[in-house]
């Protein structure tokens, strides 16, 4: 995958452990299950499905700063057959999708690292592996990909139990 822009993302957090006090100020606990929502837009082109990209995620609190973080997505694109047979070697088949086309589905399993939070705002670093199923109709092409997800973003909080998240 080349990119993805997440549009807007929602986590609604349960209870506060004990033992996560450490790390947040008492107007800033975190539960310690979390399920959100994301939608936004995953870029493709050549093998892999761009579209609209729909996200659910899970989070589990491991100990005081690691929690489990659950992915399941969706990717929901269009396009019209971008597949070609090669001049040189008329076995191989080349393709160059668009932007926005094809369609995928993803599940992957990670941790997630919080860190020290300043005010209702709480940073953390992602690092996750997945299997991929991907699509395209047009050319009656699919695969299966292994993608591995690296990144971070922040954790606002807007109330209680409630946090918007922006992430890369």
């Amino acid at each position: 995958m080349r990119g993805l822009l997440v549009i807007a993302g929602l986590l609604a957090a349960g209870t506060a452990r004990a033992d996560d006090l450490s790390l947040t100020s008492a107007n800033e606990e975190l539960g310690d299950q979390g399920i959100g929502a994301m939608v936004g837009a995953a870029t493709g082109g050549r093998v892999t499905a761009g579209g609209v990209r729909i996200t659910g995620s899970y989070l589990y609190q491991l100990s005081a700063q690691d929690w489990f973080d659950g992915i399941a997505s969706f990717t929901f694109g269009g396009g019209e057959a971008g597949c070609f047979s090669d001049r040189q070697d008329r076995m191989a088949l080349a393709c160059d999708h668009g932007i926005a086309d094809g369609s995928a589905m993803e599940i992957a399993a990670g941790v997630r690292r919080m860190f020290k939070g300043q005010g209702p705002f709480r940073p953390f670093a992602r690092a996750a592996i997945g299997i991929s199923y991907t699509r395209f109709t047009a050319d009656d092409v699919s695969g299966i990909g292994f993608p591995l997800h690296l990144g971070g973003g922040v954790r606002a909080k807007v109330a209680d139990g409630v946090a918007l998240v922006g992430l890369t």
